[in-house]
């Protein structure tokens, strides 16, 4: 067979399109992680909680695409600051700090994971809804592959997003105040910082991006209430590659798994797509347990 340049640079697109939206629901885990210490197994719940939210808003409100998915982020931040405050803040002490009870919260997670697909379930059903939005855009023609202007437009607002997300933290002072939680709880309460105030910020935050990515995925694969565990999965793998808790490493980390599977998929196999994210998961904690960056990650649940 011979190498054709334009169809692997045409994978390599396909794979950043996706890879960012990977990196998006990472980066949501990895602040909740720097936030409450713990990983956050309901995150692909509310990544599929936020793609329904857009489809109502769009389809059936009537509200133009990048409106629904303002919409969408801002239903998720508010779900997702609701569960923080009503469900996971019961496991937590707050005696001048913000103590975690690890194992609680883990189990915890996986049963807001059960109970949001469940409350899914009932709202929408099991059948996967279509997701059809007019771009107004031609597709992009490498060769004689044909590249949908969803994945182009995908792949300019999530890095758009991320800009947004790293101005915000770095140039703000509630984004230097979210830094200084997710640093340090104890100091960062010591400076005056309302910690349970920035936890529940830092959640919404994280949810938000989850639902942005979920309304960027709808346009390009049907919407169901079981899509969050296979982007859990893939965000975790993406979190880790690029380091656990690094915010430029889940960007990074999405794109490589993003690469990596759509290489895996057009020149090995397609039928085992989805187990390439893992095998790239695998190789970089063999020879790098703490990720690209290097982050040596404190014990935590």
């Amino acid at each position: 067979m011979d190498f054709d340049f334009g169809s692997l640079l045409a994978f390599i697109i396909f794979g950043v399109t996706i890879g960012v939206v990977y990196g998006i629901v990472a980066l949501g885990i990895s602040l909740i992680y720097s936030g409450l210490d713990i990983v956050h197994f309901a995150h692909g719940e509310i990544y599929m909680f936020g793609a329904f939210l857009g489809l109502v808003l769009s389809q059936q409100i009537g509200i133009p695409y990048p409106g629904a998915m303002i919409g969408a982020m801002i239903l998720a931040a508010l779900l997702g600051m609701f569960i923080e405050r009503v469900f996971y803040r019961r496991l937590t002490r707050s005696g001048g700090g913000y103590t975690v009870s690890g194992m609680g919260m883990i189990i915890c997670g996986f049963g807001m994971s059960v109970a949001l697909m469940n409350v899914a379930f009932l709202i929408w059903g099991a059948d996967a809804e279509p997701f059809p939005v007019d771009f107004g855009i031609e597709p992009l023609e490498i060769n004689d592959i044909s590249i949908p202007p969803s994945y182009l437009l995908t792949a300019v607002v999530s890095l758009c997003l991320m800009g947004i997300l790293n101005y915000f933290l770095r140039y703000t002072k509630i984004g230097l105040a979210v830094r200084a939680v997710a640093h340090n709880k104890d100091i960062a309460f010591l400076m005056g910082i309302n910690v349970p105030l920035f936890i529940s910020l830092i959640f919404g935050l994280a949810c938000a991006l989850a639902a942005a990515a979920g309304v960027l995925v709808g346009p390009m694969q049907s919407v169901q209430v079981e899509m969050g565990y296979l982007m859990l999965m893939k965000a975790f793998a993406a979190a880790v590659v690029g380091g656990f808790g690094s915010l430029p490493g889940a960007l990074i980390g999405g794109i490589l798994v993003g690469i990596f599977e759509n290489l895996g998929a057009a020149y090995i196999s397609a039928s085992h797509k989805d187990i390439y994210a893992f095998l790239l998961l695998i190789l970089v904690l063999m020879y790098r347990p703490a990720g690209l960056f290097g982050i040596v990650a404190k014990v935590k649940a």
